[in-house]
């Protein structure tokens, strides 16, 4: 009844006394849910615990979207707590999800800059089609290949291409399953270890420019961190990568399938050691590239080419479908000259 004792008629659709319940219980359970994940975020969880939350963090930019749903429950159902519980976190979701979308554009190359185009691209171990990413790799033009899950079966389809005749330089460590990788290069390659760093092989090696100069490749393709062992090794792989770039005197370059967003705080510890994501640096919104072999467009960014400060950032873009699982990426850098005026400071 109204002041006035007229009865208002609610519109077909308005849901019932028990409907209103649970609407409102089911906006309060996402609320709930997300919250502890969120609140285990904040307090870095991600040091400590393994799978599931690792997936949970990845999928930030996804999980969280119920949120919204949960802040129009509350408003269409006029309840005032639900709406105020999820203002935290829709902003921590916008602060978290935001950088990773905003549009922004390509750094120009100083003066004296030495340009490297380099193609990342990991070909899933099993993929009998690897061999179409051959014409993306003619397309692009790259002085450097990065190739991970080269398999016997993947990488001799890609060499069968005839894409890498032209490379003078090249590391060929194919093996059985996913743990295979290539460098092929217009520059010279020099200096190759392998230390096993979490059961696999943390490959690294110098690539020297024109000019004398010189930088520290590395074709990373880390475990997936899908269960408690694997998420200890994944760990230990990120975290010896930040120690290796803490430590280089040379600039590097990191480039392959790193199985981590933004959203892992070991990745975050990553690039804090003094490497930049170029996709963050151009700008490029939101570009996912796994998983790209199913009905779904992809929906984690979990290959990566990071580069030193030392490197402008001078374009990226996703490749194309190729029968793998990932989606190749193409990172343009440009390393300056070390008297250049316009030399960042690391960090």
């Amino acid at each position: 009844m109204t002041g006035a004792g007229i009865e208002t008629e609610k519109p077909r659709w308005y849901p019932t006394d028990v409907g209103r319940t649970l609407l409102a219980a089911a906006a309060w359970l996402v609320v709930g849910a997300l919250s502890v994940v969120a609140l285990g975020r904040l307090v870095y969880l991600d040091d400590v615990l393994s799978w599931p939350y690792a997936a949970l963090n990845a999928l930030t930019p996804l999980l969280y979207l119920p949120v919204y749903a949960s802040l129009v429950v509350g408003f269409g159902l006029r309840r005032n707590a639900l709406m105020l519980a999820t203002v935290p976190l829709i902003g921590l979701h916008l602060f978290w999800t935001v950088p990773e979308i905003w549009p922004g554009g390509a750094e120009k190359a100083p003066d004296g800059a030495q340009p490297v185009r380099v193609l990342s691209a990991n070909l899933l171990y099993h993929n009998a089609s690897a061999g179409r990413l051959g014409s993306q790799i003619e397309a692009a033009h790259p002085d450097i290949v990065v190739l991970v899950e080269a398999s016997p079966l993947t990488l001799g389809a890609v060499q069968k291409s005839g894409a890498l005749a032209h490379y003078p330089y090249r590391v060929d460590k194919p093996a059985a399953g996913a743990f295979g990788y290539a460098v092929y290069s217009r520059y010279p390659l020099s200096d190759l270890s392998a230390p096993v760093v979490g059961g696999q092989p943390l490959a690294r090696m110098t690539v020297a420019l024109d000019g004398g100069r010189r930088f520290v490749l590395y074709p990373v393709h880390t475990i997936a961190p899908t269960s408690a062992e694997n998420t200890r090794e994944w760990r230990a792989q990120l975290s010896q990568l930040a120690t290796e770039v803490h430590g280089s005197r040379l600039p590097v370059v990191l480039a392959g399938d790193f199985n981590a967003t933004h959203d892992h705080r070991p990745f975050r510890r990553l690039l804090s050691s003094g490497v930049r994501d170029t996709h963050d640096a151009t700008g490029t919104s939101w570009s996912p590239t796994w998983p790209a072999n199913g009905l779904l467009p992809p929906v984690l960014r979990i290959d990566h080419v990071l580069a030193s400060p030392a490197f402008a950032v001078t374009g990226y873009q996703r490749g194309g479908h190729y029968g793998s699982d990932h989606l190749p990426v193409i990172a343009d850098l440009a390393l300056r000259s070390p008297d250049s005026a316009d030399q960042p400071d690391e960090g």
